[in-house]
């Protein structure tokens, strides 16, 4: 398969023999994964674990939970950056979100329910949870495949087990006619990886290295897997972690769920990933106090980790 020459993101079929270790498409199916991040930052992943009546029953959560009065969203708020509720922004008003941390985690979708609804509303807290459950896997999954085509297996468990997640929702509205359509500004994600599921509204792109805008138009039952810039320090600069905005163009809302997942331990370049070739390229860091530096980067680089901890 040769990713250069397709005309839009690489898709790659995880679900099934597919994506199990051992069988006949394994090793194939790795170097995929690996040369996809590598050369676009992000790929399609075709996963069929979340049914299409999980999917339904998980958009119609998120306009449940957007309909609620906004002193009630308000209560959503975190001492991380980017993980507590965001308003309507007059640079930014079409979009909203809000995010739940360590959503597989049952009591932490059960107390962002509760917070959001006192008495309770189960069927939010039961889709989310399920869901939460269902994409981890799928970023494990990933995050497997491509330290086994590196040759790094060893590092893997220990990079799960320090393992957070993030699951972001966000509601783009269609802009009024005096609005700007840009839903969100370009930026890389400061995540190891991202996997976003939307609507059937579009609305996001993702910038190639040469920098052609490719227009994110999914097939259903996938998702979009995206590097971060702590996957690119991670990998020595191997690693794409592309730009990408959300133009708002349709006139219905746009709704997307996103899981980040970050580190709670320091990440490291593996030293096997550093050569004549591969000269290191990146310290040691903090992957939280990555994230605050970026809150408080006033400039807002192409490529923050860079300035954060490049050599």
């Amino acid at each position: 398969m040769d990713l250069r020459t397709l005309p839009m993101l690489p898709t790659i079929n995880l679900s099934g023999q597919t994506a199990k270790p051992g069988s006949s498409s394994w090793a194939s199916a790795c170097s995929n994964v690996r040369r996809a991040l590598e050369e676009y930052g992000c790929f399609v992943a075709v996963y069929d674990k979340v049914s299409s009546e999980l999917q339904s029953a998980v958009f119609d959560a998120l306009e449940d939970l957007f309909s609620l009065p906004t002193e009630t969203k308000a209560k959503n708020t975190s001492n991380k950056p980017f993980y507590g509720y965001q308003s309507p922004h007059p640079i930014f008003p079409l979009i909203e979100g809000m995010g739940i941390e360590d959503a597989p985690i049952l009591e932490r979708t059960q107390s962002f329910t509760n917070l959001m609804w006192p008495t309770g509303n189960k069927r939010f807290c039961d889709s989310i949870h399920l869901y939460s459950e269902l994409v981890s896997e799928l970023e494990r999954l990933v995050k497997g495949m491509v330290f086994e085509s590196y040759g790094l297996e060893k590092y893997l468990n220990a990079h799960i087990n320090s393992t957070t997640y993030l699951l972001r929702f966000n509601k783009y509205r269609a802009p009024r006619k005096t609005e700007t359509n840009l839903g969100a500004f370009p930026h890389s994600d400061k995540s190891f990886l991202t996997i976003l599921r939307q609507n059937q509204v579009n609305g996001l792109e993702i910038q190639t290295k040469e920098g052609d805008w490719i227009k994110y138009e999914p097939p259903a039952q996938s998702f979009l897997v995206m590097a971060g810039e702590a996957f690119l320090a991670w990998s020595n600069n191997r690693i794409h972690a592309p730009i990408h905005r959300v133009i708002m163009t349709e006139k219905t809302a746009r709704y997307s769920i996103v899981l980040f997942a970050f580190s709670n331990d320091l990440v490291i370049t593996p030293e096997e990933l550093v050569d004549d070739e591969h000269p290191l390229r990146f310290k040691p860091f903090d992957h939280f106090g990555f994230l605050c530096f970026y809150s408080k980067d006033t400039q807002k680089t192409d490529c923050t980790i860079k300035a954060y901890c490049g050599l």
